[in-house]
């Protein structure tokens, strides 16, 4: 990999929780298949999310299931977190349904246009744990999960005690499908509860890189997390380094 100058970085922090969804997969072995660009075992599988009260699970869709279950541990015993919800395509499932809706001269749901925001399931999820904690959502491309990792470390520089970053994305809906090509690696949820770096614990920290990228960001952020590798790049137009250093 080209040198990364030490201006081009991000201060240190540290990754203190993190998990991880994609339909059907269990265990370390079939993340590693996935890694490997076979397909997930169960693709219609549904992630667990029955910790939350009834009404506010009917008002999630599948995106929103997913990062709900990959933050609602992550956040666990904290009584306020900063959350960083970062989707490429958010509930596009829905805003294809309502644009079917116009183009049937059919009324719009209320409840259905709010639910289609950017920014729901970050509301539904400061709803569900009654919590005031300052909430951004974020959408660049297929470089939304790079990003979203690099505005959390930023919030960390800047003071906060904390950051859950939550990326989700699912497969396109039909009508986009000849349109947007969607990686392998979908569909695919992770959350990663960002703190102020520790001596005792790994650091972490992100960089520019001018390199190519070899794997899809989610593949190679999940091969970072398992394998406990020292770096990875992730990115498509910007490529950005995750560095990790180990205490001592």
């Amino acid at each position: 990999m080209t040198p990364v100058q030490s201006s081009d970085y991000t201060g240190f922090f540290g990754i203190s929780r993190w998990r991880a969804w994609a339909p059907g997969i269990k265990d370390p072995t079939q993340w590693r298949a996935w890694i490997d660009g076979r397909q997930p075992p169960a693709p219609d599988d549904q992630p667990d999310v029955s910790y939350l009260p009834s009404l506010l699970r009917r008002r999630l869709d599948r995106p929103g299931r997913m990062a709900l279950h990959t933050a609602w541990p992550c956040a666990e015993g904290l009584d306020s977190v900063q959350l960083v919800f970062a989707s490429r395509h958010g509930a596009l499932h829905r805003t294809v349904g309502m644009l079917t809706a116009l183009a049937q001269d059919e009324l719009l749901s209320p409840s259905v246009f709010s639910l289609a925001v950017h920014n729901s399931t970050a509301g539904l999820f400061s709803i569900a744990r009654g919590d005031r904690g300052a909430a951004t959502a974020m959408a660049a491309g297929l470089d939304t999960l790079a990003l979203s990792i690099l505005e959390g470390a930023n919030m960390i520089a800047e003071g906060a005690p904390n950051v859950l970053v939550t990326y989700t994305d699912d497969l396109a809906p039909v009508p986009y499908q000849g349109h947007i090509t969607d990686p392998a690696t979908l569909p695919f949820a992770v959350s990663l509860l960002l703190t102020p770096a520790a001596d005792d614990t790994p650091r972490y920290r992100m960089g520019r890189d001018p390199g190519p990228t070899k794997q899809a960001p989610e593949a190679a952020l999940m091969q970072f997390l398992l394998e406990d590798t020292v770096e990875t790049v992730l990115g498509a137009a910007q490529n950005w380094r995750l560095e990790r250093v180990h205490a001592g």
